[in-house]
């Protein structure tokens, strides 16, 4: 089996021996990978068969938010 040597980009995901990954920084400065267990939003449309919601259901579902004034 052939291996080929990948430059690998902070938060990019790999797929290792069927699992995957992600590149992150350690506590030393250095890069490791750590299981992936975070999806994406589009993933988990993907996965659950759902869709975004458009500002029009947003609307709806949430009305008028309060807000503090900081963002």
């Amino acid at each position: 089996m052939a291996v080929t040597a990948q430059k690998l980009r902070i938060g990019q995901q790999v797929e290792v021996n069927g699992r995957l990954y992600e590149v992150v920084l350690d506590q030393e400065g250095g890069v490791t990978l750590e299981p992936a267990i975070t999806l994406s939003v589009d993933e988990i449309h993907r996965l659950a068969g759902g869709r975004r919601a458009t500002p029009a259901e947003i609307e709806r579902f949430f009305g008028d938010i309060p807000s503090d004034g900081e963002g």
